[in-house]
């Protein structure tokens, strides 16, 4: 055990490179972790973090999902900055359109894509698996279900990628941040605008025709709702995927036999996408507010508190998985929460799942074997998504 204080600390890059054994003492000599300098709380082990989730009613959603943007509300919120009953009507509108058959229809899109982005490189020595493919296949998913039109998909991408950025020790939107903002609110309601009269057969025309039902009768969305749909839409979608594919090359070429089971049977490819889920997730923080006071493990967290949700030490937890800290692409999952749970499961988990299994797929029927040059590795930095920005392969 280390003599040293623990400190955990989202927004500083040396502890988000590797947060891991940082996350393990907190499991096990703190699990219920206080930061002073952001005053914030942090549960660290499943049971807690799982138990948080599906408690909706103590664990709020209410006032935001970040840790940074709680008590600056915003008008008018995402869905996942809601609790019942107003966020009961907002997922029923929205699941009604966001069904699983319309994600599936994408799977054929999705093989296309997939095959455009990576035969180039058949013969190629090297290329970067996220900046080349595993950033653009998602935003060109995402832009394919909203109707974006495919000449402005890595346009809106770039502002999505500079509104979620923070600096170091950033905790606000900075100029380009906001900036890139700006930009993503323009497009879009130029979009809503041009739909509103000419409807197509996308997502966002079904949203802008759908009806949300109220206790006064259903009515249509507003722009201002619709604006927030849009960037949730394309900003979880497209963040959330791009990290998950970083950490898929990275963690095959650094388990190079796992990898070879995959290539030598795959039909274990499903199994190993919620095995990577597990090992890195995503999105590992997810934000509530207590709307009691709460008594876990000796500590009382006062009603009012932030705490922070750490789905991604969650998946390291040996008290849930035999030898967590090693990747298993055969391991037997009964459940993990790198999707959520409860009220506040991911709409997209299915899409995000067809899209990691159907790369993960194509990908090794081209590169069997690949070496990645970890010293050239760029992360993402924001306290909502970890994971690379930059994995360059060496075939």
């Amino acid at each position: 055990m280390s003599t040293e204080p623990i400190y955990y600390d989202p927004y500083d890059y040396r502890i988000d490179a590797d947060p891991h054994p940082i996350w393990a003492r907190m499991r096990d000599e703190a699990p219920v972790y206080y930061n002073d300098r952001f005053d914030f709380y942090a549960l660290s082990r499943f049971s807690d973090v799982y138990a948080a989730s599906v408690d909706h009613e103590v664990f709020s959603s209410a006032e935001g999902t970040v840790l940074e943007l709680i008590g600056s509300p915003i008008e008018p919120p995402p869905m996942i900055f809601m609790d019942p009953p107003r966020h009961t009507a907002f997922r029923k509108m929205v699941a009604s359109v966001f069904t699983p058959r319309r994600m599936a229809l994408l799977e054929e899109r999705i093989h296309e894509l997939c095959r455009g982005y990576l035969d180039p490189f058949r013969e190629a020595s090297t290329f970067d698996y996220v900046a080349d493919f595993g950033a653009r296949l998602p935003v060109m998913v995402i832009s394919s279900l909203l109707g974006i039109p495919r000449e402005d998909q890595d346009m809106v991408r770039a502002w999505t990628d500079a509104v979620l950025h923070r600096n170091e020790g950033e905790t606000g939107m900075s100029s380009a941040a906001l900036a890139a903002f700006g930009s993503v609110h323009a497009y879009f309601q130029a979009q809503i605008d041009e739909r509103r009269t000419r409807p197509r057969d996308d997502l966002m025309s079904d949203l802008i025709a759908s009806e949300l039902p109220e206790g006064t009768g259903p009515r249509r969305l507003t722009d201002a709702e619709l604006h927030v749909f849009f960037n949730l839409i394309s900003s979880a979608g497209n963040e959330t995927v791009a990290r998950l594919l970083g950490w898929t090359a990275l963690t095959l070429a650094q388990w190079p036999a796992q990898r070879a089971r995959l290539v030598e049977n795959p039909n274990l490819i499903p199994g190993a996408v919620e095995e990577l889920l597990r090992w890195e997730a995503p999105s590992p923080i997810q934000a509530r507010v207590l709307t009691r006071n709460v008594e876990l493990h000796g500590t009382t967290i006062s009603q009012g508190a932030k705490v922070a949700l750490l789905t991604g030490s969650a998946g390291r937890d040996p008290r849930e998985f035999a030898d967590p800290d090693r990747f298993d692409a055969t391991r037997e999952i009964s459940r993990h929460v790198s999707f959520g749970y409860g009220i506040h499961f991911c709409l997209g988990a299915s899409l995000a799942r067809i899209e990691a299994r159907t790369a993960i797929a194509e990908t090794l029927e081209r590169f069997p074997e690949w070496d990645v040059d970890e010293s050239a590795i760029e992360m993402v930095h924001t306290s909502t998504v970890r994971g690379p920005a930059r994995v360059p392969l060496i075939l």
